[in-house]
């Protein structure tokens, strides 16, 4: 099983219209409303794919029953911690192109009592979990520490951690080991940059530094250019010949879906160049398929197939 965390839910809007122009008014296509968030569409995205997972997020009060109504309609097993501070909304306008725009709120931060529910509620569902993922941003004012204690838990259990989070969240964090962070470019080098380690000169040369301050592997997302892995000896980019017209929003949670349900059941981390070849492979296909979806958090497993042989693998030299 695999628990996903979501410190910063969001419901999810998305608006479809024919095409966004600036300072104009506009007639909504279709609207559609969801529970979301980037560890709850990482959920849904596994339950989609048939992989077992419990999304674990703090939600506001008078969200609650939209939230537990919507993901059980996409039987999607959670664990909501009640908080008295609203959900924040995140608004998605998606052009018939493909291309969407977004517009996110900060959130309102939770007190110490919150999140101390929702450590409990990963440490209740450690005993029968192989795999955490924790994703997304935070609210303001939010614990610095709260996914070194996630990590330092879900360790001490046996679990293998996969973290989709940036700046403090992600450089506190790396000295404890996480098996695998995937920040994105700008991201990494904001990290790095935290740390102290300077001016990074490439993608592959961000990954290796990340896992030179204790991550055992890095996978930085780099747009059109794809995916670069390392992990101890080996480095590779990942990607398609050409990219996919459609809606991203929801293509970085549907990739850490992959990665967490590649781990989900392994003793290790796989090792060499053609196991991570393979990882990566299925990453980029469920990643390239949630893009073909007019929503986050979703995939279809037809479309996955057909990806699949499509993705290129390249090693990447020293």
């Amino acid at each position: 099983m695999i628990v996903t965390v979501t410190p910063n839910p969001a419901l999810d809007i998305t608006y479809a219209v024919p095409v966004v122009a600036l300072g104009e008014s506009h007639r909504v296509a279709s609207v559609s409303e969801r529970a979301g968030g980037k560890g709850l569409n990482v959920a849904s995205v596994l339950a989609t794919m048939g992989h077992g997972a419990v999304a674990v997020a703090p939600v506001g009060e008078t969200d609650i029953d939209l939230f537990r109504s919507d993901l059980g309609a996409r039987r999607v097993l959670h664990r909501l911690v009640p908080s008295p501070c609203p959900t924040r909304r995140s608004v998605a306008v998606v052009e018939a192109n493909g291309r969407a725009t977004l517009f996110n709120e900060p959130g309102i931060g939770q007190s110490q009592r919150v999140w101390d529910r929702v450590v409990d509620e990963v440490a209740t569902l450690a005993p029968t979990a192989a795999v955490l993922t924790v994703s997304g941003s935070f609210p303001p004012g939010a614990d610095a520490d709260l996914v070194r204690t996630l990590t330092r838990l879900a360790h001490e259990a046996g679990l293998r951690v996969v973290l989709d989070v940036s700046g403090v969240h992600l450089s506190r964090v790396l000295a404890l080991g996480p098996d695998l962070v995937k920040p994105n470019r700008v991201e990494a080098a904001q990290t790095l940059t935290g740390l102290g380690r300077g001016e990074v000169p490439s993608v592959p040369g961000a990954a290796r530094a990340l896992v030179a301050a204790g991550a055992r592997s890095a996978l930085i997302s780099d747009g059109t250019n794809g995916l670069v892995l390392v992990h101890d000896d080996v480095a590779l980019r990942a990607h398609l010949p050409r990219p996919l017209s459609g809606n991203p929003t929801g293509a970085g949670d549907a990739l850490t879906a992959a990665l967490a349900a590649d781990l989900d059941g392994i003793a290790d981390l796989p090792h060499g160049a053609e196991a991570w070849a393979a990882v990566l492979r299925r990453g980029v296909a469920w990643a390239a398929a949630a893009v073909l979806q007019p929503v986050a958090g979703t995939v279809d497993e037809a479309d996955v197939e057909r990806l699949l042989p499509a993705v290129e693998i390249e090693e990447l030299r020293s």
